[in-house]
């Protein structure tokens, strides 16, 4: 019975979690410190939309989509959680160790999402195969 109720409040976080999903938010209603990364890095003018999404506790992360394509995922402090473009993400988002990685063991392939975790970091190439290293960029294994 305990197994039962513990499930069921767990499900009931989950749907009101995921039931908000992304919200559209103006550029205006970021928190600064996003703003400015978002300032330092790119020209407001490339980007064509911004949306929040509540994560787990009060935690928010802001995803923006510039016109190439490419989606970002940063945290309410500003720090990267991930980056996506089918076509290739550019190269700064990637940690040169693990730039290093890819272009000596898969030299024909492109970097199309990079995430960050707590305790580990993903890449995912254009030959579909995902990539796992620790969070100091160490090769840990092929995920499939």
């Amino acid at each position: 019975m305990k197994k039962f109720a513990f499930i069921a409040l767990l499900s009931m976080v989950c749907l009101t979690v995921s039931a908000r999903g992304k919200q559209p938010i103006a550029f205006d209603a970021l928190p600064k410190i996003v703003q400015e990364e978002i300032h330092k890095n790119f020209e407001t003018e490339q980007i064509q939309f911004i949306t929040s999404e509540k994560g787990i506790g009060r935690h928010y992360h802001y995803t923006f989509s510039i016109d190439d394509g490419t989606k970002i995922e940063l945290d309410e402090k500003a720090g990267l959680i991930g980056v996506s473009n089918k076509m290739g993400i550019d190269s700064v988002f990637v940690p040169a160790k693990i730039k290093e990685y890819v272009q000596k063991t898969f030299p024909n392939a492109t970097i199309t999402e990079y995430k960050y975790e707590t305790m580990k970091q993903e890449v995912e190439l254009n030959n579909k195969l995902d990539l796992i290293f620790d969070k100091r960029g160490a090769f840990i294994r092929i995920d499939d």
